[in-house]
């Protein structure tokens, strides 16, 4: 019977460092300054080592107006003759999880006290730009418990009070662990579920009203998709007829485009009749689409080039090739000349001249 295995590798990744990277930058994300709104902050009153009661809020000392907040936690300054504190300097780059795990290695080297008998907590603050500085602290469980016997505070509250400890360095507070500090987190982690769920609840209102107006205007749509087919259900001979209307109109519009495209040549042959000086003889017309090619005779085929080309409707008059004279200096010369027409002007569907009928 084959043996089972804990590993967690799966086609050669490992699972439980997969999850663990995972969990540490959400962690880290819930600590940057756009989701750290999400976890709610406690306000705390701590007895401190002189016997004064002090307010904390967001790991800083409240010395103005207390937060309208209840005072739900409390928390007990252990005296610095109870502490050994230590400040060791760390690279930047380390991740949270290695940064640990090297202090608690540091922790227990340090420590004059029985492993059974240990605290230790630690706190980051700002180095230089490739180093961290490592606050490190020590005590002995056996003197914390007689510390917070003694204490007042421990009495005053029916959960355990926090242990903290204030270094002389600026910053927020110590917090060793092992004590009430897990009822706090326990607070902030339900505190940070439910705005996470009103914030979802308010995203999901917002898209609902989103797309309302959407769906309002597509169950209007869907109504006239409905009601047109049943009135198609309902008159198909209508139906019939409007298509059959459809394909007449367009076999109209392709023939009405057709006809205003092409060049009618009489209008041509009338136009030209009329615009040719007495000296031109015009000996043949070619016609193919809206492009028209004459030849003949004429004393200046330049002027006559002229002549073609402020006709109304008339354009890209040129000769293809130059004009010759075949009987001397005083004969006419031969010229071929082409330019292009526009539809408008002489095609067939130009509208006839006012007061003319129209055959």
């Amino acid at each position: 019977m084959p043996a089972l295995t804990a590993d967690t590798r799966l086609f050669g990744l490992d699972l439980g460092a997969l999850a663990t990277e995972w969990r540490q930058a959400w962690a880290h994300a819930l600590r940057s300054p756009w989701l750290s709104w999400l976890t709610p902050e406690a306000v705390v009153a701590l007895r401190q080592a002189d016997g004064e009661r002090s307010l904390w809020w967001n790991g800083a000392r409240l010395d103005g107006p207390v937060p309208k907040a209840p005072v739900r936690f409390q928390a007990v300054e252990l005296p610095e003759s109870l502490l050994l504190t230590r400040t060791l300097t760390l690279p930047a780059v380390m991740a949270r999880a290695d940064l640990a795990s090297a202090l608690a290695l540091q922790a227990q080297a340090l420590s004059p006290f029985p492993a059974d008998d240990l605290v230790w907590g630690w706190r980051l603050r700002a180095g230089h730009a490739s180093t961290r500085q490592a606050d490190l602290v020590l005590a002995s469980r056996r003197q914390i418990a007689g510390h917070l016997q003694g204490h007042a505070a421990a009495q005053s509250t029916g959960s355990a009070p926090e242990v903290w400890a204030l270094l002389p360095a600026a910053g927020a507070p110590l917090v060793l662990p092992g004590y009430g500090e897990g009822a706090r987190r326990a607070w902030a982690v339900r505190g940070r579920w439910l705005r996470g769920a009103l914030l979802a609840l308010a995203l999901a209102l917002l898209a609902a009203i989103a797309l309302t107006p959407t769906l309002q205007l597509r169950a209007r749509a869907l109504e006239a998709v409905r009601a047109y087919d049943e009135v198609a259900r309902a008159t198909p001979a209508l139906v019939q007829q409007r298509e059959q209307l459809l394909r007449t109109a367009d076999k109209l519009g392709t023939l009405s485009g057709q006809l205003a495209a092409r060049i009618e040549p009489l209008r041509v042959l009338d136009r030209l009749t009329a615009a040719l000086p007495d000296d031109a003889a015009l000996q043949g017309l070619s016609l193919k689409g809206n492009k028209v090619t004459i030849t003949g005779l004429a004393n200046n085929s330049s002027a006559l080039m002229q002549v073609l080309g402020q006709l109304s409707g008339v354009r890209d008059v040129r000769a293809p090739s130059a004009a010759t004279r075949t009987g001397g200096a005083n004969s006419r010369e031969n010229f071929v000349i082409e330019f292009t027409l526009e539809p408008q002007e002489f095609g067939v569907a130009t509208a006839a001249p006012a007061g003319k009928a129209t055959p």
